[in-house]
This record gives structure tokens, C-alpha cells and sequence, in this order.
């Protein structure tokens, strides 16, 4: 059966995961998992991983920003839906996901209602990041099968617009299709900053010095990581408001100040290197596409002893930025590459956008807090990594 047929019937793949402190420190056994991928099980679906964490925002954002980079078309999140306050589900869900579907919650509340009026206390709900339907049920295993047997088959349908499945063009086999397509590239760009380099606190640090000394307030500089993604000076006048000449003068002091910094500026993230080492073993071609200053760039990649992994370090040359889609299409030229034979990873939306215009694959890195969730998917990444490892699966077909 062909993805065209007009009948196909999906089995959708899913994750389960469990939010408790106490079951994640063994304290007892996670029971709302197995009762949740039971009921997922019978009725359809495919789970394909289950996990339980603790009721930390970091790591109920880490396992959903996994569950999505995998591709998994459901995610349930079992527990850490009530009042008490280390119950954050809904919480990260709603800062996690793109666009939040309110209606699946309140559809398990009014039906729990009818057994028991202390349903109306929980805060479950649901949304979607990128592909994939997260779904929040309560953490007692007789409550979860109850909550999600009431919406199944609406979550269902949702999957199926959401997927855009057979007559909607087989998005999700071509999507797939491209995923396992990216292991097969002989060109791999990488963005320094944010995706193979933690520069983002030193940088905030040296930028906020730099407005201090111009003269703004604390309170005018506010979240200065902002400032991470654009090219210097532009990125003083997106952020804030600054002239061109000012732009120009602050950036030229900035980048006084940074050029005197050592190797703490910009550690790799961990497995970095080795991942590097692998793909240059396999005779891949790699190249650095950065909009920073080149001497910049080769400073770090000195410091760090990654430079000889490079065949091509591409960055801005000028005053006037050619945006990155312009710093890819010089990389492959350089390289003597088609944009088919290539992937781009990258950090911010610019890196995706970039790839987009010039039609090369991307892969969003979400590791260095410089991205807000959902930009990377929302830009249009061909996958979504939030680890160096799973970097290391797309690029190595592992």
C-alpha cells in the first residue's frame, strides 16, 4: 500500500513518560507508564519508548524535546498535573510546545468530573511541537487510562491533520525519508556558536560590559543572550535600537575586549571533538559557516584544536553581512558541492532559514540556551537534535 491510497491506516508510534520524583529515585514502581502504553498499545499505536523522570522543568523539556527530535508522532506525559508545587507539566508543555490544542484537557477534566469533582483540579493539556502531539495525563495509573481513553480518538484525528497523512501530500514519509537521508551527505556546515561551541555566557558577558560602559541601565540591557544569532553590529541595532554609527563603535569595542580572551570563551560542547574526528574518519567534508569575524572563528578553532577537522571556514569578510543563505552558498561552492550533498547545523533560525533558501538539509541544535523553543522547527529544520549523540545518529546513520 503506497502512501497515496486514500485508506491507509497509520499506526502511530508513540512515547510514554512518566513525571515523579519518587518513582524516577526507585522509590516505588512506576505504575501510570505501563497502565498509559497498555492502553496506547491496544488501541493502535506503536510505543516505541517509555521513561520516567522527576519533576525538574529541565529534564520534562529535555524528554519532550527528545520524544519531538525522534520524530514520534505521540507523547504522553504521565503525572505532574495537579496543584502542588513541584507539579510543572503543564507548565513546560505550554513553554515547550509551539501551539497548544486546550480542548484535549478539557475534555479529560469534564469526563472525570462525572466520577469525581476533584477532576476539575488538574491542569492538564496538551500541544504540539513540530510533528508531535503531547498529550498531559494525571499520574495515578487507574486516572490516566481513564483521561486518555476519553480523548484517543481525537488525538487520533489530530494526528492525522497534524501529519498531514495520505491525500495531504505523504509529508510525514517524505519528512522520515529525508531524516535517514542525512547520514548520507558528504558535506556537513556547522555554525560554531551554540552548536559546536557553549560561547553564549561569554558572550553575554563581554556584550553586557560593553553596554554598560555606553551608558545603558542594567534594566535597558535585560536578557542581553538576545543579542546571540544576528551578526555583530546589526544585531545592536535588532536588539536595541542603536544606530548604525553606534552599532559600529559598540561592536568595534566589543570585539577589543573579546579579542583579549583565552579559551574560556568558547568551550565545546561535550563529544564535540570525537564527533568531529568520526565524520572527518569517514571522509566527510566539513566546513565551518559562521557570522562572526574569521580571525574570530580561527582563533577559536585554534584554541580549542579542532581547526585541522576543517576543510573550509567561510564567515563575514566585510562590513556588509551576506546573511547566511550567502555564506552557504560560498561554502558549497568552495567545496564544490550541490546543496543536495549537504546538511547545515545550526543554532538559530537564521542558520535554518539560511539552508532553506539555498535548499540544503538542516539539523536545529538546541544545546547552548540560545534558541526559544519551537524556533529551530518553526524555520523549517529537517530534524531536531538536543544532544551532541543525537547529532552524532543523524550525521553517522547510528
Amino acid at each position: 500500500m503506497s502512501c497515496h491510497d486514500k485508506d491507509v491506516i497509520s499506526s502511530y508510534t508513540a512515547t510514554v513518560i512518566t513525571v515523579s520524583d519518587r518513582a524516577s529515585a526507585g522509590v516505588y514502581k512506576d505504575e501510570a507508564g505501563p497502565a498509559v502504553a497498555a492502553l496506547l498499545s491496544e488501541s493502535g499505536f506503536e510505543v516505541v519508548a517509555t521513561g520516567v523522570v522527576p519533576d525538574e522543568r529541565a529534564s520534562i523539556e529535555r524528554a519532550l524535546r527528545e520524544a519531538a527530535a525522534s520524530d514520534v508522532a505521540l507523547a504522553v506525559m504521565a503525572g505532574g498535573t495537579g496543584l502542588s508545587p513541584r507539579d510543572v507539566t503543564p507548565d513546560v508543555t505550554a513553554d515547550v510546545c509551539d501551539r497548544l490544542v486546550p480542548g484535549i484537557g478539557e475534555a479529560m477534566r469534564a469526563a472525570s468530573a462525572k466520577i469525581t469533582p476533584f477532576a476539575w483540579l488538574s491542569r492538564a493539556t496538551a500541544g504540539t511541537l513540530g510533528r508531535t502531539l503531547v498529550v498531559n495525563v494525571p499520574g495515578s495509573p487507574k486516572a490516566s487510562v481513564e483521561n486518555l481513553a476519553v480523548v484517543i480518538e481525537p488525538v487520533r484525528h489530530g494526528l492525522k491533520v497534524l501529519r498531514a497523512e495520505g491525500p495531504l501530500d505523504c509529508a510525514a514519509e517524505r519528512l522520515a525519508s529525508a531524516v535517514r537521508g542525512l547520514a548520507e551527505k558528504p558535506v556537513v556546515l556547522f555554525d560554531f556558536d551554540g552548536t559546536l561551541a557553549d560561547t553564549k555566557p561569554c558572550i553575554v558577558r563581554t556584550a553586557t560590559q560593553v553596554l554598560r560602559e555606553w551608558g545603558l541601565t542594567d534594566e535597558e540591557i535585560g536578557d542581553a543572550g538576545r543579542l546571540v544569532g544576528p551578526p555583530f553590529p546589526l544585531a545592536y541595532s535588532l536588539v536595541y535600537g542603536l544606530s548604525e554609527d553606534d552599532a559600529a563603535e559598540v561592536t568595534r569595542r566589543y570585539r577589543e575586549i573579546y579579542a583579549g580572551l583565552g579559551p574560556e570563551r568558547n568551550p565545546l560542547f561535550d563529544g564535540v571533538r570525537e564527533l568531529l574526528a568520526e565524520l572527518k574518519t569517514r571522509g566527510k567534508k566539513l566546513a565551518i559557516v559562521s557570522s562572526k569575524m574569521e580571525r574570530f572563528v580561527r582563533m577559536a578553532l585554534q584554541q580549542t584544536g579542532i581547526e585541522d577537522l576543517f576543510e573550509e571556514v567561510v564567515t563575514q569578510t566585510g562590513v556588509k553581512d551576506p546573511g547566511k543563505a550567502g555564506l552557504i552558498a560560498e561554502a558549497l561552492r568552495r567545496l564544490d558541492a550541490e546543496p543536495e550533498d549537504a546538511v547545515m547545523l545550526g543554532d538559530r533560525h537564521y542558520d535554518i532559514e539560511g539552508a532553506v533558501a539555498t535548499g540544503v538539509d538542516s539539523i536545529g541544535v538546541y544545546l547552548g540556551d540560545t534558541a526559544p523553543a519551537g524556533e529551530l522547527e518553526n524555520a523549517g529544520a529537517t530534524a531536531i537534535a538536543t544532544s551532541v549523540s543525537q547529532m552524532g545518529r543523524y550525521l553517522l546513520g547510528e
